[in-house]
């Protein structure tokens, strides 16, 4: 071979390379590219949930009260991690969920409720599914209507209801026995 034809193929395969190179310098630069302008920012709350959550707050300040919870958060399927397929099927029926509220207690970090305020978006099979994988889990759902808000009042009765009590003995009239 000659000196000429050796020089050739140096030359061509440095072009190769530097073709090469610039495609992948490209390909990686085009990464942030391919997303660009795919992706926008989203508001927290509407203006209707950031109106809701300060009458909660303010109706029970002693509460801590979360928006926007993925359902993944307040929930595990009941069937160990080990049976990896039950384990996710189970997962796939909330993994995707997202509750509106969720009221706390300050002090103990236990979850007092769900909260959820409802507008045309919410079905009530669904809710009830919903509802019933969360009451399941030992979870209380409170349901408002967004274009109904409760007052201050309202919010604390469904948040702390009285106790149930038990009558006594003594609280029950004498039952009198009719006359034959």
């Amino acid at each position: 071979m000659s000196t000429n034809s050796n020089l050739g193929i140096i030359i061509a395969i440095l072009g190769a390379g530097a073709v090469g190179l610039a495609i992948l310098k490209a390909k990686l630069a085009g990464l942030g590219g391919r997303t660009a302008g795919k992706f926008k920012a989203k508001r927290l709350l509407s203006a209707n949930e950031l109106e809701f959550i300060s009458r909660l707050e303010s109706a029970a300040p002693e509460l801590r009260f979360h928006a926007q919870v993925s359902m993944g958060a307040v929930l595990d399927p009941a069937v160990p991690r080990s049976d990896g397929k039950s384990y996710m099927s189970i997962r796939g029926m909330f993994a995707q969920k997202i509750i509106d509220f969720v009221a706390q207690e300050k002090r103990s970090g236990d979850i007092l409720a769900i909260i959820e305020l409802d507008d045309s978006t919410h079905k009530e099979a669904k809710d009830a599914k919903r509802d019933a994988m969360l009451s399941s889990a030992g979870y209380r759902t409170i349901r408002w209507n967004s274009k109904a808000k409760p007052d201050a009042a309202a919010i604390r009765t469904a948040l702390f209801p009285p106790p149930l009590t038990v009558a006594s003995p003594s609280d029950i009239p004498n039952r009198i026995e009719p006359s034959r």
